[in-house]
């Protein structure tokens, strides 16, 4: 079984993808991602996939299509948090939060709770 298997990615590298497509979707007020999104970011649905996403049928008139949605805007937001904090350094981080806060409709908000959460000294403390 050793020349059979799969080679597993890195789940951190594939949380990243999945935290850079919720990061988008927080920023363009999108909650329903299609397979082109998971192409786009270089994702297949997967085990590991699923603990993130649900998969929704959608029909469309009498065409039927497969798209993605985290099961709570919440989560969406606080993968994205993730990251965002993961993959950048300090001064963009403060760069980040600075143009996040200036959205005056507030998508952001919760996104800005968690990266700050996350960037607190506590954090790193736990």
């Amino acid at each position: 079984l050793k020349n059979h298997g799969r080679e597993i990615e890195s789940p951190r590298e594939m949380l990243l993808r999945v935290g850079q497509m919720a990061f988008t979707g927080v920023a363009e007020n999108n909650i329903v991602f299609t397979d082109g999104d998971l192409i786009q970011y270089n994702l297949q649905p997967s085990h590991f996939l699923s603990g993130f996403l649900m998969e929704l049928l959608e029909r469309e008139d009498s065409a039927r299509s497969v798209v993605y949605t985290f099961p709570h805007l919440t989560i969406q937001e606080f993968v994205a948090a993730l990251a965002q904090f993961l993959t950048t350094d300090r001064g963009d981080i403060k760069t980040l939060l600075i143009e996040a806060h200036g959205m005056a409709d507030g998508r952001f908000e919760v996104f800005l709770r968690f990266v700050t959460g996350l960037s607190s000294s506590w954090s790193t403390w736990i």
